[in-house]
């Protein structure tokens, strides 16, 4: 894939087979392994364009299939495929993502970012110094995200952006007491939900946040016992 240039139709016909590419790497590799694959994928340049896509491009012309190809490179989970895409600074455009009118998008484009957030769950030691938080804070991501949470009316998505921020700041104290309420209030609400993703990742979230003194103390402070 490459950025769009030239004239009107140059730039149609570069649109089609941008589309191609997307559905291929889709077809190709949703839910699945294959990480030889997607590191072959990675290394093309591909998830560059991609990248440069989320970025800048009008937001309106971002479809799903745009961030969906990303998506399916991220998951299943792989410690090295994870660390591939770090690499290449996703954070921005994924981010940007969250401002799409259309929810999919920025559902799909959260779930990137929490399944490389999640590769490093995988890796780094509860007690360990997270860069993945400097990142994402440094780019306001945790704003955005917050900000995701609290405007957006789509259950699946709420739940996956507060999943995502508890996972962001793990064992770290969310110092904003007003987010730490909000979030944590939330969390809790799911980890009995009828979907069996949310309700593990919550627990999980809970456990990793109750690392910490303060948010333990406000994960508890109604005789809560996050269930096993």
């Amino acid at each position: 894939m490459i950025p769009i240039l030239g004239t009107h139709e140059e730039k149609k016909k570069i649109i089609e087979k941008q589309n191609y590419a997307t559905l291929f790497i889709i077809k190709t590799f949703y839910n699945k392994k294959d990480d030889e694959g997607k590191k072959r994928i990675i290394q093309s340049g591909i998830v560059d364009i991609l990248i440069f896509i989320f970025e800048r491009r009008e937001l309106s012309q971002i479809t799903r299939n745009y961030v969906l190809a990303f998506q399916v490179l991220s998951y299943p989970y792989s410690d090295e495929i994870g660390q591939l895409l770090y690499q290449k600074n996703p954070f921005p455009g994924l981010l940007r993502l969250l401002e799409h009118t259309y929810n999919d998008v920025a559902y799909d484009g959260l779930l990137s970012i929490l399944n490389i957030i999640v590769d490093d769950f995988n890796t780094t030691p509860n007690n360990s110094h997270r860069p993945y938080y400097d990142t994402i804070n440094a780019c306001r991501g945790i704003e955005k995200i917050m900000k995701l949470f609290r405007i957006n009316g789509n259950k699946k998505t709420k739940d996956t952006a507060a999943i995502c921020l508890g996972q962001i700041f793990r064992a770290k104290e969310i110092n904003d007491k007003q987010m730490r309420i909000e979030l944590i209030r939330h969390l809790k609400t799911l980890v009995n939900d009828t979907d069996e993703w949310t309700q593990s990742n919550s627990k999980l979230t809970l456990c990793y946040l109750a690392l910490n003194a303060v948010n333990r103390a406000e994960i508890e402070s109604d005789g809560f016992v996050i269930p096993e």
